[in-house]
C-alpha cells in the first residue's frame, strides 16, 4: 500500500480548499440573485421606469427596418449626438434654443447649472449605461465632460420645447422656427425615435415654474401625431387648458418618462380595468410562454365567414372587441408617412428589457398585420371608416403592415381572448357559414347584373318546358 507524499497531500488540502471556497462563493451568490428576485417580486406592483437607450437588437438589427430608427436631422439626447447625419441639424438647435432662452427670460448659464446641479441628473439617470461617450472628440470646444452633457440636454430641451409650442400654435411656424416644412416634418419624426429621446423630468426642470407651457407643448406633440383627444381638456370651458396625465389603470399614476412613452399612453387611453376584469371571468385557460403571432384570417376571409368588421363605436379605446353578433370592432387608425416609424419605435420601446408591460401595441400591430393582407383588405377597412389611408395607394399600405409582420409577441389575455371567440364563432356557425357561403356565390353567379337574372329564368324556364316534354312523351293524352 503507497502512501500520499507530502508534497500530494498538501496540493490535495489545497484543492479541497479551493472547492470548498468555490462552493461557498457559489452559495453566496444564489443567496443574492434570490434577494433581488425577492426584491423585484415584492415590488412587482410598481411602475417599471426604463432607461433611453438603443434599440434591441431584435428589431434594430434587421437591415430593412434600420432607417426607421435613426434619426433624419436632429439628434436628441447622447446617443446620435456626433453622427455625421446630423450634423445639419446642429444649428437649427442652435438656433431655436437661442428663441426659447429668449421668450422665456433665462440664460444659458443658469439653465446649465439648473440641469447639472439637479438631484434628477445625479441620482436618476435615465440613459442606459454607455449611452454617453467617456470624451468627446476634439472639434467640439468643451471645457469638461459635466459642462458638456449639460450643455447638450440643456439645448435639446429646450429646442424640443420650442417646436412643439410653435409648431400648433403658430399660424406660420416654419417662419417662426426658420425652418422649411419639408424639414420641420423629419424633426417631428425624429422626436418618435426610441434613441433619440429625452427625459420628462428634464423638459419640466427646463421650464421651471411655466408649467402652462409644458402642457401645451406635450398636448401639441399629440396634436402633431393624430391624437388631438388624448390629452382632453381640464374644464368644459374650453380655455385652452391642457390636462397632461393621460387615464391610467390605478396603477401607474405617475409621470410620462419621456415623448414617447406619453405618445403610448395616449394611445391607451382607457379604463382597462373591466376589459381585464371580463377577461378574467371568461378565460380558464393556462397562460401561454410561446412568441406567436395572431392568425384569425384576413378581412376578407372573416367577411366570407359571416364576420362583419366595424368601426368601434368607444372613440377612445385601443383594443378590438368582438361580439355576440358576430362582429369585430376596431379602434380608428391613420396610416401616414409616420406611420411606421411610429408603431417600429413603440415595438422597440415594449421590448426593451427593463420596460414591464404587456405588449399592447405590439400585440395590436400583429393582430393588424394579421388581418391585411392585400389591397383589396386595406379598400375593405377604408369602406368601414377603420383606416384613413394617406399614403399613395392601398398596395403601400398592405406592403407597409406586410414587411412589418415580422413580430413575435407573448400571448396577451386581450388577443388570446378575441382568437378564442372567432374560433368559438367559427364552430357554432359552421353550418349556417356554409349555406351563406352557397347562397353568397348564388347571388353574385346569377344576381349580380339584370342580364343574368333573364338568363337565369329562361334556363328555368327551358327546362321545365323540356321536363313537361318529357312527361308527355312518357305519359300520352290517350293513355
Amino acid at each position: 500500500m503507497e502512501f500520499p507524499t507530502y508534497g500530494q497531500d498538501y496540493h490535495r488540502k489545497e484543492e479541497c480548499r479551493r472547492l470548498i471556497n468555490g462552493a461557498r462563493m457559489h452559495k453566496e451568490r444564489i443567496k443574492q440573485e434570490l434577494r433581488i428576485h425577492e426584491e423585484i417580486r415584492t415590488k412587482g406592483n410598481e411602475v417599471s421606469r426604463p432607461k433611453i437607450q438603443r434599440v434591441p437588437d431584435y428589431m434594430g438589427g434587421r437591415e430593412e427596418f434600420k432607417r426607421f430608427y435613426l434619426p433624419n436631422l436632429i439628434s436628441i439626447g447622447p446617443i446620435h449626438f456626433f453622427k455625421p447625419y446630423v450634423k445639419q441639424g446642429y444649428r437649427y438647435k442652435k438656433l431655436w434654443t437661442a428663441m426659447y432662452i429668449r421668450d422665456t427670460n433665462q440664460t444659458y448659464d443658469d439653465l446649465i447649472k439648473r440641469i447639472y446641479f439637479s438631484d434628477y441628473i445625479h441620482e436618476r439617470n435615465s440613459y442606459a449605461p454607455g449611452s454617453w461617450p467617456e470624451d468627446p472628440p476634439q472639434e467640439h470646444d468643451f471645457t469638461s465632460s459635466w459642462w458638456w452633457q449639460g450643455l447638450v440636454l440643456m439645448e435639446d430641451g429646450c429646442s424640443v420645447l420650442q417646436v412643439l409650442d410653435k409648431s400648433v400654435d403658430s399660424d406660420n411656424p416654419e417662419k417662426e422656427l426658420g425652418v422649411s416644412t419639408d424639414k420641420l416634418v423629419r424633426v417631428h419624426q425624429d422626436l418618435l425615435l426610441l434613441e433619440n429621446q429625452i427625459p420628462f423630468q428634464l423638459l419640466k426642470l427646463i421650464c421651471d415654474e411655466d408649467r402652462a407651457r409644458l402642457k401645451r407643448c406635450m398636448h401639441n406633440f399629440l396634436i402633431i401625431h393624430g391624437i388631438e383627444e388624448a390629452s382632453g381638456r381640464t374644464d368644459g370651458d374650453g380655455d385652452g387648458e391642457h390636462n397632461i396625465t393621460i387615464v391610467q389603470d390605478q396603477e401607474q399614476e405617475d409621470e410620462p418618462f419621456h415623448l414617447l412613452d406619453y405618445l403610448r399612453r395616449a394611445l391607451l387611453r382607457r379604463d382597462k380595468t373591466q376589459i381585464h376584469k371580463e377577461i378574467k371571468l371568461k378565460t380558464k385557460k393556462r397562460k401561454s410562454l410561446h412568441l406567436r403571432k395572431y392568425r384569425i384570417g384576413t378581412v376578407r376571409e372573416l367577411r366570407a365567414a359571416g364576420i362583419r368588421v366595424t368601426k368601434s363605436p368607444n372613440s377612445t379605446s385601443f383594443y378590438p372587441i368582438f361580439t355576440a353578433y358576430g362582429e369585430l370592432q376596431l379602434p380608428e387608425i391613420t396610416v401616414d408617412g409616420s406611420t411606421a416609424i411610429m408603431f417600429l419605435n413603440l415595438i422597440a420601446y415594449e421590448i426593451c428589457p427593463d420596460f414591464v408591460n404587456d405588449f399592447e401595441i405590439s400585440s395590436f400591430l400583429v393582430f393588424l398585420s394579421s388581418l391585411i393582407d392585400q389591397p383589396e383588405d386595406v379598400k375593405e377597412l377604408r369602406s368601414a371608416g377603420i383606416l384613413r389611408n394617406e399614403l399613395a395607394s392601398d398596395k403601400e399600405v398592405a406592403d407597409l403592415f406586410n414587411k412589418m409582420d415580422v413580430v413575435l409577441v407573448p400571448e396577451t389575455d386581450a388577443y388570446a381572448r378575441i382568437r378564442d371567440q372567432i374560433e368559438e364563432h367559427f364552430v357554432s356557425r359552421r353550418g349556417k357559414i356554409k349555406m351563406l357561403g352557397w347562397m353568397g356565390e348564388a347571388y353574385s353567379s346569377y344576381f349580380r347584373s339584370p342580364w343574368t337574372v333573364i338568363a337565369l329564368m329562361a334556363a328555368i324556364l327551358g327546362l321545365t318546358l323540356t321536363f313537361i316534354q318529357t312527361w308527355f312523351a312518357i305519359h300520352p293524352k290517350g293513355s
